[in-house]
């Protein structure tokens, strides 16, 4: 009786114990396999090779080391590896495609986790790629978390139903328009704060404001002098009468741009004195100065920004502000400038009242050629921390961060560097390369952007890419309803504030079946 095979020899028990079977049923096959070499376990796969002219060939097992690796590492391979999607905090904005886990947008709670390091958002994206619908789903989903939001450039109306819809207030600028805003209104003292120090603070926000509007007008934007830098501070006080005030700041008198603009133009004995060189010698320093800022009191931006009024029409308190310039239609530089007012003032509004809040920055695009304006917002960027602020920044292209000179171009890239979360919609194939260069993305993940769906965006979370739908409710049937009292729209769902592009697909905007005698009428 031959010996049991030992264990090691032995493939799996059930094979043991079938040949015991075979054995006591007198196979002389089961005797065979019994006495085995320890090469049995394989040797039954001799020339189980493939046929040809050198069979027989074994085929050995292939073993490979378990690797373990992090999807960090691994992602360069495969692009798309699922991931955990950011954590469950905040208002929910859509679904993140690969993991199929909804997806959360809130900086303030991911900062908490540090996720983030602050809480800015740069949104981009083509015409009708959906960059604006996620901006305003964005801020009225905070709004149920007591998160007011701020445009301080509305330049196509479009945030107007949003603040609306929400009981905000919206201040309307433009030709004919009756309301003025006025871009030196002295804010209110702050609670507990010292006078002296107050007075420092609005004074020197004003001053930094007036710097970059002059440099902005400017020939050449060059940068100003200490001479020009050193009158528009001595203007401001003196055209306050901070002097005579001894500090009271109920003394001092309300100013407007054209104040400080007539002090720039007429200096008097007491700025000359400060600056150090005769009034005629000073008059002529500060001219093209104040004969550039003018064109904000006389010029063609007259009735905009140097109202009188000294009211606080930026109220931290609301739901919502909304500055709508829609009926402006003048320059780039126009605008910018507007944007450049309406940011100073709601920046003093808000810098003592700290809470979580956003402030959004449409049509950005409309800043990337003035390097003074976009480095004074992305100060303003800086130190919205202090207040709580989250900052929304929308462009068409990522590229448009180079439509600028040189250093407009590094304070653009610097303005969006300092958004620790980008969202990208459709881009243009043409525009890839250019968009590698300011948004971090491996090469596959960037080469799927000009295929992307309305709706759908490749959100950068510091560093790390998610693909992401946004989610919207069912649109409810029929029209918005007006109030016969009020006659405000009774806005009743997110589709009805964030469908903004119907003036594309508006019939009168089409010459298309058109009767000939309706088109030319009183034209013949």
């Amino acid at each position: 009786m031959s010996a049991p095979i030992p264990a090691s020899e032995a493939v799996t028990r059930a094979d043991r114990k079938a040949l015991r079977e075979l054995e006591r049923a007198g196979q002389p096959k089961a005797r065979e396999a019994r006495g085995l070499p320890r090469w049995g376990r394989w040797g039954g796969t001799l020339f189980a090779g493939q046929p040809g002219k050198y069979p027989g060939r074994v085929p050995w097992e292939i073993r490979i080391p378990r690797q373990i690796e992090s999807t960090a590492a691994t992602r360069g391979l495969y692009p798309w590896l699922a991931g955990r999607p950011l954590p469950a905090r905040g208002p929910i904005f859509g679904r993140e495609i690969l993991s199929g886990g909804l997806w959360h947008i809130d900086p303030w709670e991911h900062r908490k986790l540090q996720r983030v390091g602050d809480c800015g958002i740069f949104i981009s994206g083509v015409i009708g790629s959906g960059k604006s619908a996620a901006a305003k789903s964005l801020v009225l989903r905070h709004g149920g978390f007591g998160r007011p939001f701020v445009v301080p450039a509305d330049l196509r109306g479009e945030w107007v139903p949003v603040a609306e819809a929400v009981g905000g207030k919206v201040m309307r600028l433009g030709p004919g328009m009756p309301e003025r805003l006025n871009a030196l209104a002295m804010p209110a003292l702050p609670p507990g704060q010292d006078p002296r120090i107050w007075w420092l603070t609005v004074r020197t926000h004003w001053q930094e404001l007036l710097e970059n509007l002059g440099r902005t007008i400017l020939e050449d934007e060059r940068a100003l002098t200490p001479e020009e830098k050193t009158g528009i501070e001595v203007a401001l006080t003196e055209a306050t009468g901070y002097d005579e005030a001894s500090g009271q700041l109920d003394r001092l008198r309300p100013i407007t741009l054209h104040s400080v603009v007539d002090m720039l133009r007429n200096p008097t004995q007491r700025m000359a004195d400060v600056v150090g060189m005769p009034v005629d010698e000073l008059r002529h320093t500060l001219r093209p100065l104040g004969l550039s800022l003018r064109q904000l009191t006389e010029g063609a931006l007259q009735g905009l920004v140097d109202g009188e009024g000294q009211g606080d029409l930026i109220d931290p308190s609301r739901p919502a502000t909304v500055v709508d310039i829609s009926r402006v239609q003048t320059s780039d530089a126009a605008i910018a400038l507007v944007m450049a007012c309406t940011q100073s003032v709601i920046e003093l509004a808000f810098v003592h009242q700290v809470q979580q809040w956003w402030i959004v920055y449409d049509e950005l695009w409309r800043l990337m050629r003035f390097a003074a304006l976009l480095r004074r917002l992305d100060g303003g960027q800086r130190r919205s921390r202090g207040s709580g602020a989250g900052t929304i920044l929308l462009s068409h292209r990522v590229t448009d961060a180079q439509l600028g000179g040189e250093e407009a171009r590094r304070a653009a890239a610097d303005l969006i560097a300092d958004c620790a979360t980008k969202i990208i919609y459709r881009q243009r194939a043409d525009t890839i390369a250019g968009t590698l260069e300011m948004v971090t993305l491996t090469d596959m993940i960037a080469a799927q952007l000009p295929t992307l769906p309305r709706g759908r965006a490749v959100h950068v979370v510091d560093g790390e890419p998610f693909l992401v739908d946004h989610l919207l409710p069912p649109k409810l049937p029929g029209e918005p309803a007006t109030d016969p009292v009020t006659g405000r729209t009774l806005y009743r769902d997110e589709w009805d504030v964030i469908e903004t592009d119907q003036v594309l697909s508006d019939s009168y905007r089409t010459l298309a079946g058109v009767e000939d005698d309706v088109l030319f009428d009183g034209v013949r």
